[in-house]
């Protein structure tokens, strides 16, 4: 049986599998019964690209089952495994709705459509605030990465997230964004506005682990001090008729 390797961003761990993506992103949502839902967001990862996988270790559990059914899952690291994974081990990233649809993204080269004012951006690991901020993907990763600051962090992973009208105006309709706490959103938006020496303000301190993916607006973003991965979000007209069954999927919490 072939070999995958993942870099799960939600809970933050390395993980070798005999499944494919689309069938470990299943296994990651729903379990074997469907008893569970949960959304899951990770990374292929090359492995001939990687340093750090204990081969001895592997080479002892990731086996098939007695009844000849593949591995699932091997967990091969939960501790600091997103700065220790080289960018360029890094393949497709792949977004995972809580009833097990999997929708495959391919990094492109980021070319910015529009200048926003303000961004919002969550982030996933290695750490999980949400913050605004009117520094754009690259500059917000360059500015998160400076390790000439006291504080900083190797690599980052975030989504860029949409704002509509409050991205040039703090005052504008919050309209139909479903993000918690609108009126402190609101007073973030309005903080930066009054202080623009300020680059970041705080809006989330910690991330639940559900994301609405109807709010991703630029896609994924992940990267360290030298360089940088984007992975692009589909246009609207895309999700609905290329990756439909996803974006139905996507547009219905399922509990």
């Amino acid at each position: 049986m072939q070999n995958y390797f993942y870099l799960s961003a939600i809970p933050e761990s390395l993980v070798a599998s005999h499944l494919p993506p689309e069938e470990f992103g299943n296994y990651l949502a729903v379990g074997t019964k469907k008893r569970t839902r949960g959304q899951a967001i990770f990374f292929q990862l090359d492995p001939d690209k990687m340093e750090n996988i204990p081969h001895d270790y592997l080479k002892e559990k990731l086996v098939p089952y007695e009844n000849g059914e593949p591995k699932r899952s091997v967990f091969l690291s939960i501790y600091r495994v997103l700065e220790n994974v080289p960018l360029d081990a890094i393949l497709e990233l792949y977004l995972v709705t809580d009833d097990g649809k999997v929708l495959q993204l391919e990094s492109r080269v980021y070319t910015i459509k529009e200048r926003a004012m303000v961004h919002l951006y969550q982030q996933f690991n290695p750490i999980t605030t949400r913050v605004a901020s009117r520094l754009s993907p690259p500059e917000f990763i360059k500015f998160l990465t400076d390790d000439s600051k006291p504080v900083y962090t190797p690599k980052v992973f975030f989504v860029d997230l949409t704002l509509n009208k409050l991205a040039f105006d703090p005052t504008a309709p919050i309209e139909n964004l479903p993000y918690p706490n609108p009126d402190h959103l609101r007073d973030c938006l309005l903080r930066l506005k009054q202080f623009p020496e300020r680059p970041t303000k705080t809006v989330l301190r910690y991330f639940r682990g559900e994301m609405s993916f109807r709010t991703v607006k630029d896609g994924f973003f992940i990267g360290d001090k030298n360089d940088f991965l984007h992975f692009p979000f589909p246009s609207r007209e895309d999700l609905e008729d290329k990756y439909y069954s996803w974006w139905r999927s996507a547009l219905v919490q399922c509990f």
